[in-house]
């Protein structure tokens, strides 16, 4: 996982989908997500929203639930949450394949089913508020969320005071190229070639950043890619996802090697709810152990796993960028 810039994307999805997942990490360059927390029924109420609810499937009560999970009587937005019964989770109503709503009201994509699950497991009904990424700051500051479910990359850290859960997906950056091509698996085989980015990414950081590598901006990730399919560029650094899902729609591409960098995403809440962020984490933990966020990865992301680490050889991409500014990042 970057519209406004981050990590893993494609499909029939809108134009900006590729950077706003790479994007929903640039934030120190003021371009990335921030996530909506907590927030009372009526905060929640006053939003521009579209909701609908799932019902969770334990028959629990949600506060004797949070007692059991956390060893003591809930606190804070966990009280809260316990008592009103249903979590309030703030998603993009235009960042499909991860979270859109049609005209009805009605919201689907990973993310949505993500949110629905955690839902399940925690013993709570789910509420969906259209979020407005130009207004979080106030959001925050008004409450009117509990939590972010929105493929949230957690490095380079946004900007703003967030508390994030444990990771539950995690985007790694690779270059697709034309099918038939010469494939690009490593920084050295970059080396005087021109690649496309989407602007304003982690991508065209890592790019520029390494030096030596001809960088093509681009509006968004997915205006890249037929430029790689009729071979105007050498290649495109995109989310896996993304080449994934574009390869998966028709496009002449393909994906190549392990990946430059990786980004956790997490669900993402106000700083100082610490039972409220340990239920997540629950949650979270639950969904890996039990398969949950495996499978809904490969129904919506066309058979790729994105719930679980990449391979070791794959820097996060603070490390990436350490890396490249002190000369050691492998070039072959």
């Amino acid at each position: 996982s970057s519209r406004r810039s981050t990590p893993s994307c494609g499909g029939s999805w809108p134009a900006d989908v590729g950077r706003r997942w790479s994007c929903r990490v640039v934030s120190l360059a003021g371009l990335c997500v921030l996530a909506l927390v907590a927030g009372s029924a009526v905060g929640a109420a006053a939003c521009s929203s579209s909701g609908s609810s799932s019902t969770g499937k334990s028959s629990q009560k949600p506060a004797a639930r949070f007692a059991a999970i956390l060893g003591h009587q809930p606190t804070g937005l966990a009280a809260t949450v316990a008592q009103r019964g249903t979590l309030l989770v703030g998603e993009d109503p235009e960042f499909a394949p991860q979270s859109s709503v049609d005209s009805a009201g009605n919201w689907s994509g990973f993310d949505i089913e993500v949110a629905r699950e955690v839902g399940a497991v925690l013993g709570l009904k789910v509420e969906f508020l259209k979020l407005d990424w130009a207004r979080v700051p106030a959001a925050l500051a008004a409450d009117r969320y509990d939590v972010a479910v929105s493929s949230i990359a957690t490095d380079p850290r946004p900007s703003g005071k967030l508390a994030f859960a444990a990771p539950y997906t995690w985007s790694v950056a690779q270059v697709a190229v034309r099918q038939g091509g010469t494939t690009l698996t490593t920084l050295g085989q970059l080396k005087g070639k021109t690649i496309g980015v989407g602007a304003a990414t982690t991508f065209q950081r890592f790019l520029e950043a390494a030096g030596g590598i001809g960088v093509s901006l681009y509006a968004s990730d997915a205006d890249v890619l037929p430029d790689v399919a009729n071979g105007t560029i050498a290649g495109a650094m995109t989310a896996a996802t993304t080449a994934a899902s574009e390869l998966a729609s028709g496009e002449q591409i393909t994906a190549s090697g392990p990946g430059f960098f990786s980004q956790p995403q997490a669900f993402a809440a106000r700083p100082g709810e610490v039972d409220f962020v340990a239920l997540l984490n629950s949650a979270v933990k639950t969904m890996h152990a039990n398969g949950t966020l495996s499978a809904l990865s490969k129904k919506w992301y066309h058979g790729l796993d994105v719930s679980t680490p990449p391979a070791a050889s794959v820097p996060a991409f603070s490390k990436a960028l350490a890396l490249l500014k002190a000369e050691a990042y492998p070039l072959y």
